[in-house]
């Protein structure tokens, strides 16, 4: 008796593979496509059969409320959105000639519906409020005004070239009347003696 040798073991090894799988592939034809015949005579009654043709037709119309209300309330959403950007265009615009008028750094004009509430008026409305009072209140300070005349009256007294002591006298009395304390002690001034 004659071994069989390795080539030939190789090649019955694959022959037999590849028999088998073109067996295979044609058994699995058939069985889809007999299986396609029967599903398909059998699709009709398959989900009363299943006891699930009364919970399908529940579903169907509980699914066809959902899809009306969903049309009717993406319209009623529609007008309200068009009544809340119709106002707020109207408060934008006569916000926006107010600020032209009292020269306000803020604009208006930036609301979004869908994502600001009333809360974008008022914001803005607090910070123009405040620009305002600021406004108001430095009219009325007097130091205010004077202070930036008295910071340069300051820079002048040091730049004179006057000794120190007199320097110094002139300059904690020119701070004061802007209510700023010079505090240099008095050893600081004095010239050393040997």
């Amino acid at each position: 008796m004659k071994p069989i040798r390795s080539n030939e073991l190789e090649f019955f090894k694959e022959l037999i593979k590849d028999k088998f799988y073109d067996k295979q592939e044609q058994i699995n034809s058939e069985i889809h496509f007999e299986a396609d015949k029967l599903a398909e005579k059998k699709k009709s009654t398959f989900a009363k059969e299943c006891g699930v043709d009364k919970d399908l037709k529940q579903l169907d119309k509980v699914n066809q409320q959902y899809l009306d209300f969903i049309r009717t309330k993406s319209v009623v959403e529609q007008k309200l959105l068009d009544k809340v950007n119709q106002v707020a265009n109207a408060v934008s615009n006569r916000l926006e000639r107010l600020s032209k008028a009292r020269q306000w750094d803020s604009h208006f004009d930036g609301f979004n519906a869908k994502e600001d509430g009333v809360e974008y008026f008022t914001n803005k409305l607090d910070e123009v409020c405040y620009q305002e009072a600021k406004e108001h209140i430095k009219k009325g300070h007097k130091l205010y005004h004077a202070l930036k005349e008295k910071r340069d009256n300051c820079k002048v007294i040091v730049h004179t070239g006057s000794d120190i002591n007199s320097t110094v006298k002139t300059l904690q009395k020119e701070m004061a009347s802007a209510d700023i304390r010079l505090a240099i002690p008095d050893q600081l001034l004095q010239i050393a003696v040997k």
